[in-house]
This record gives structure tokens, C-alpha cells and sequence, in this order.
């Protein structure tokens, strides 16, 4: 198996921002045992700037969001011409599921579940001896079957933007002082701050003469970066970024402040320090994965871990409870 290894392999891992980027250490860890493998990325095409970023990868292949007759010929035609005979599902979502059956690969690898095992030969059990262990953690496991030793997972390479990638715009605005990049918004109600809290740290931060930087790609994030912008006269960039930009404007920031969502990972790929709200997930799990510059704000609530379905309460408390003057002074710190 080792000479079909080395030749070509290909990663699947669709969906969200902070998932793909997860998968960075596996990637880096792979290529440091198989140096001379070629190795392909496939991602939903919304999501290829953000595979794009991971070092070490040949090329990162596209589907659509919904995928017919035709798109599955083309992505099964692509798959024999590059001699894939090794491919590892990231997700083993159903969709991606039957993308590794029908890639035609030899060895198709992905998590044990009630009702995805058909799509596989080759099984990793999803969850570890160590319930907590981080989604990184998790996901370097299903290198177990080509050999490779997962008890030491890599950190985050380090992974710069040259200034060519980005506007002019982004260049200037990042040589002012005193920067914060403040992602206001989150994918779920389940871990959204609020815009109430968001505009009273704003306020704070405005009086304190902090430049600050709003990003978000989401329409409620724009219509908040309107609001806010108006009201504070701040820097929005919301809807506005590449990924490549919104990593290179963190970078050059001296704090990041958001809630758990993808910005958040892409933070941290940065030496900026972070300051993280979270609420329903655990971040041991699903936290930045890194150690140094971090603080992580959560309350103490005996609903924590939540499946975010439902709430009991009228308001999501674990996120709307967290007090404005504990991010404010977090923030002050670094």
C-alpha cells in the first residue's frame, strides 16, 4: 500500500471554514511521512480559498453545493485521470460519503457510524479513548490506516499572505496603532453575542481610541457592520474580504475578538492574540487550536454542552449572559 501512497491521495473535507482549516495538521503530518506524495484537496467551491491556504496541497478540486448526474461523471473522470487509489473522507457526512464510494479509490477511508460504513474499507473510530480530545485531534486519527503515528499532531505551520493578495486599502488601514479585528457576528444563534453586547464593547473600545477593524460574510453581519459603522465611525469591512484578506488584516491586528465561528480559526493562524466567546460547544473540542495568546470566555452553565436544536431559556444565556466588561478588560490585557 505504501507505493500507492506515495503516488497520489485525496483528501475530502467539505463544508464549513473552521473544519477545512482543522485538517491543516493532518495534512502537515501526512506530508512529513509521505514527502514525495501528491496530495489533492476537495472542497465545496465556496470553501476553495480557504483549502487553498493549506501548505503542501497539489491542487484543491471543487463541487458544487448540490451535485447532479453530470457534475458526478466530471468529478469521477477527474478522480482516474489523477491515479487516485488512496482517498480520506474528512467529514463522512452522506454526501461525502458517497463522493469517496464513487471516487473509485482502492482504499477509501472514514469514520465508523450507524450507516455510512458501505461507503468504506478501511474504518477509524470517530471518537477517541478521550472524549474531549480536539476536532483536530480527531481528524489526524484517520491516518491510523496508511501507518502513520497520531499521538504527536503537529501545530499550525506558519502561513503568510504576501501583501500582493490583498487591496491597497487593506495595506494602509493595517499600518495605523492600536488595532482590533472584531468579527460581530456567528453562523448559529447558538453563538451569537448579540448586537447590543457588540455595540457596547464597540463603545468602549471607540472612547479608548482603538482602531477598530468589523469583519463577516453573512447579510446579518454586513446589515450589523452598517449600524455599527454609522453609529461608531469605524473601519467595516464586513462582506467585503477574501479570506486571504480577512487573514492577512488579523495578522496585522494586535487582538482578535469573536465568538466561535470560523473567523476564529482563521485566527488562529496568527500570532495575534485572541480573545473567543464560547457558549454551547466545548473548547477543548472545537476551541482554537493553539495554546499561546489565547483567552477563552464561558460561563459556567450545568445546560453546557448543548446540542443548539433548542434552548430552554428564553435567550441563549451561555452567550447573552457573558458581561461586556469581562471582553472589555480581556481585551485591555493584551
Amino acid at each position: 500500500m505504501e507505493s500507492i501512497i506515495k503516488k497520489t491521495i485525496l483528501i475530502i473535507r467539505l463544508r464549513l471554514l473552521g473544519d477545512i482549516l482543522f485538517t491543516i495538521p493532518a495534512v502537515q503530518l501526512y506530508k512529513t511521512n509521505y514527502p514525495e506524495s501528491e496530495i489533492y484537496y476537495l472542497a465545496e467551491a465556496r470553501f476553495q480559498e480557504a483549502a487553498e491556504i493549506i501548505p503542501g496541497i497539489n491542487e484543491v478540486i471543487t463541487v458544487p453545493d448540490r451535485m447532479g448526474i453530470k457534475e458526478i461523471i466530471r468529478f469521477r473522470k477527474k478522480i482516474k485521470k489523477l491515479g487516485i487509489q488512496t482517498v480520506i473522507d474528512f467529514h463522512s457526512g452522506p454526501r461525502s460519503a458517497l463522493l469517496t464510494l464513487l471516487s473509485g479509490a482502492k482504499n477509501r477511508i472514514g469514520y465508523r457510524t450507524p450507516n455510512r460504513n458501505w461507503a468504506y474499507n478501511r474504518l477509524v473510530p470517530r471518537k477517541s479513548e478521550n472524549l474531549n480530545s480536539h476536532s483536530v485531534e480527531n481528524q489526524a486519527r484517520l491516518l491510523t490506516p496508511l501507518g502513520i503515528d497520531t499521538q504527536e499532531i503537529p501545530v499550525y505551520p506558519e502561513i503568510e499572505i504576501s501583501a500582493k493578495h490583498v487591496s491597497n486599502k487593506i495595506t494602509k488601514i493595517v499600518e495605523l496603532n492600536k488595532k482590533i479585528a472584531i468579527h460581530i457576528g456567528a453562523k448559529k444563534r447558538y453563538r451569537d453575542w448579540g448586537i447590543e453586547n457588540f455595540s457596547s464593547l464597540i463603545k468602549l473600545l471607540s472612547q479608548d481610541n482603538y482602531n477598530i477593524f468589523l469583519i463577516g460574510k453573512g447579510e446579518e453581519e454586513e446589515k450589523r457592520g452598517k449600524y455599527l459603522r454609522d453609529l461608531y465611525n469605524i473601519h467595516d469591512f464586513t462582506g467585503k474580504l477574501s479570506i486571504k484578506e480577512i487573514l492577512f488584516m488579523i495578522a496585522h491586528s494586535d487582538v482578535y475578538f469573536g465568538a466561535d465561528s470560523g473567523p476564529l480559526h482563521l485566527a488562529s493562524l496568527t500570532n495575534t492574540p485572541i480573545v473567543a466567546l464560547y457558549g454551547p460547544n466545548i473548547p477543548e473540542i472545537s476551541g482554537p487550536y493553539r495554546k499561546e495568546n489565547v483567552t477563552i470566555i464561558q460561563l459556567d452553565l450545568d445546560c453546557i454542552p448543548c446540542p443548539q436544536k433548542s434552548c430552554k431559556y428564553d435567550e441563549v444565556k451561555c452567550m447573552t449572559n457573558i458581561e461586556v466588561s469581562e471582553v472589555y478588560q480581556a481585551i485591555k490585557k493584551f
